[in-house]
């Protein structure tokens, strides 16, 4: 097998990213866009010894799964991959993913029940972030096409609110009207980066510029045409990012007008967020999943709680009701600040917030005799630091609630947990991110302290 072959191919499974698996010759080849049962003509674009990946040229016979995407811009941006499948068979898909991640990486064998799924799948996205390219001379803002940096201009994203299309557009065009360029991600050259947006569950929206320069001109001018066109605009934000790479924002970021922060609510509760704060891109989702995660803690009035990883504390001020008292740790000092503003906003006292990476205070308040009876994390994709884990052992909690957006490295933590002691007791994937491959899962462990 060599690139640029045509192949026929039968489509054996799902891959990991929601890829159609194929077999030829003893080798395996991943073909976006194919589904299970299919047959299937693909171009080989890349081979390597073991594996190959394909381009999906023709559906000889197509599985009752398909469907006719909505989008677009698919299967040209690299946003939402699974449009091309029933809902139904989406989230099917996302519960043997958990489960055999689960299984293979991290030796648990667990139940795994299906995914929570949305009634409408659909412009659930709170938050977007949309980098900023040229083309033709003309400033675009989009996606990144699958595997690359290569923006794709989009108008109208079916997963976001509608309110981040109008954002962008406004945005572009004051760019245009005013010259101000285009970032160039190979040269380091140019001004805006992203666009990004959050709107709230009012309707209100924050704008905020991450561009390679510390001021722009003509930010009024722009103020004041959100004003014009976007209803609900709540503020404009700049946050200066002179690196390289792919991080979006900066360090820090100014209100170049209106409110610093924008209040979203959340199971009944007010946050108050920056735009550095981490919060849930899919409210509705959101509350289903710390429902469950409350639910398997079941935590008395008497636990003390830690929660790592805590972003603006939504997790902690969720538990803090059920809980004797509630401590989050936070590595982004903007992140605690929102935190401990939002406790105070929505009267919890019980809960204290520590700013700093969690590998590096959680082993010390272990080693000075902290013994949390639960432990809650949500870390980034990467998962836990080791330093993390070996402290939660070391303190061992009677029941660890791991929450995580990528099963993968859940799955490689949840192994060193077993290992520790603890077994894996109940599992619940939620379908937090709609038409893309990823998913959400909540684990619980049990052991420790009885």
């Amino acid at each position: 097998m060599r690139k640029n072959d045509v192949l026929t191919l039968r489509v054996e499974a799902f891959g990991s990213e929601a890829e159609g698996l194929c077999r030829h010759e003893g080798q395996v080849i991943f073909v976006p866009g194919a589904l299970p049962g299919e047959v299937i003509e693909a171009l080989i674009v890349k081979a390597h010894r073991s594996h190959a990946f394909g381009k999906l040229l023709r559906v000889v016979e197509a599985s009752p799964e398909r469907e006719e995407p909505p989008c677009p811009y698919y299967p040209r941006c690299g946003g939402c991959s699974c449009q091309h499948m029933r809902y139904e068979a989406e989230l099917a898909f996302k519960q043997s993913h958990v489960r055999d991640v689960l299984a293979r990486v991290g030796g648990v064998q667990i139940e795994v029940p299906p995914v929570v799924g949305m009634d409408s799948p659909w412009h659930y996205r709170n938050k977007a972030s949309q980098p900023v390219s040229e083309v033709d001379g003309l400033p675009v803002s989009g996606f990144y096409a699958r595997r690359s940096h290569r923006v794709i201009p989009v108008d109208k994203c079916l997963i976001a609110q509608p309110q981040s299309d109008r954002a962008a557009a406004i945005v572009l065009q004051w760019m245009r009207d005013n010259g101000i360029s285009a970032y160039d991600e190979a040269t380091h050259t140019g001004q805006i980066r992203h666009i990004m947006t959050r709107v709230n569950h009012r309707g209100q929206t924050m704008v905020t510029l991450a561009a390679n320069a510390d001021t722009l001109p003509h930010t009024q001018a722009l103020a004041q045409a959100l004003q014009a066109g976007l209803s609900g605009f709540a503020s404009l934000c700049l946050s200066a990012n002179l690196d390289k790479g792919n991080v979006i924002l900066g360090r820090g970021y100014r209100t170049l007008w209106g409110e610093e922060r924008l209040v979203d609510r959340l199971c009944g509760l007010d946050f108050s967020l920056s735009p550095l704060s981490f919060f849930q891109v899919n409210r509705t989702q959101a509350e289903r999943l710390y429902q469950l995660a409350l639910d398997f803690a079941a935590p008395t009035s008497r636990d003390l709680v830690f929660d790592l990883y805590c972003g603006a504390g939504t997790i902690s001020s969720v538990f803090a009701p059920r809980c004797g008292r509630v401590v989050g740790i936070e590595s982004v000092p903007q992140a605690v600040e929102d935190a401990r503003r939002n406790a105070q906003a929505n009267g919890i006292e019980n809960v204290t917030f520590l700013q700093g990476a969690a590998e590096e205070l959680l082993p010390q308040m272990v080693k000075g005799g902290d013994r949390p009876d639960i432990v809650v994390l949500d870390p980034p994709r990467k998962g836990a630091a080791p330093q993390v884990l070996d402290a939660i052992l070391q303190a061992a909690p009677r029941k660890i609630v791991y929450v995580s957006c990528h099963p993968g490295t859940q799955a490689r933590d949840a192994r060193r947990l077993s290992e520790g002691g603890y077994t894996a007791t109940a599992c619940a994937p939620v379908d937090m991110f709609c038409r893309t491959p990823d998913v959400e899962n909540v684990l619980l462990f049990e052991g420790g302290r009885a």
